[in-house]
Order: C-alpha cells, then sequence, then structure tokens
C-alpha cells in the first residue's frame, strides 16, 4: 500500500498486517484469511489489537478512532476491513 493509495484497503492488506503483528507478539501464527476467527481462537491480545490498529493507521496514513477499537471489529479481519472501510467513508 503506497500513499497513492490513501483510503484503499484492500482485504488482503488486512490479512497481511493481522498475521504480521500475530508474528511479531508470538513467533508464529496460522495461515490468515478473510473469514479467519481471530477472537474466538485465542489469536488476539491486547497487545496485538494495539500493533494491527497501529500498522493500519501507518498504512493508512490517518489515525482511526478509538471507538473502533471494539471486539466485534476484531471477530475476522472481514470484520475489521469493514469497519474501517466505513470510518473511511465518513472522512471522505
Amino acid at each position: 500500500m503506497t500513499q497513492d493509495d490513501l483510503g484503499q484497503l484492500a482485504i488482503d492488506d488486512v490479512c497481511e498486517v493481522v498475521s504480521e503483528a500475530i508474528v511479531r507478539r508470538h513467533g508464529k501464527a496460522e495461515p490468515i484469511d478473510a473469514d479467519t476467527q481471530m477472537l474466538i481462537t485465542g489469536m488476539l491480545d491486547s497487545l496485538t489489537l494495539v500493533n494491527i490498529v497501529a500498522e493500519l493507521e501507518k498504512r493508512l496514513g490517518r489515525k482511526l478512532p478509538e471507538d473502533m477499537v471494539v471486539a466485534r471489529n476484531f471477530r475476522t479481519p472481514t470484520t475489521l476491513h469493514t469497519a474501517v472501510t466505513a470510518v473511511l467513508a465518513e472522512r471522505v
């Protein structure tokens, strides 16, 4: 994702960010796809969530609102993608 892509976020980008954050925190990760259940499997802890949000903000060049960081938005990469896309649409 480049600066020219600001406001654009593909589901594959979200999967990549999630996977990288899990690897950094736990040393390894199972394959992450759009429908991977992240919360019920225990993949995510609070530090991993913070890292995911920080990386998404870096890639987007925008701060995400704190009220977006709630459990329901981190169930799967798809739910996270949907939440971030909705936030970006509000700012257009």
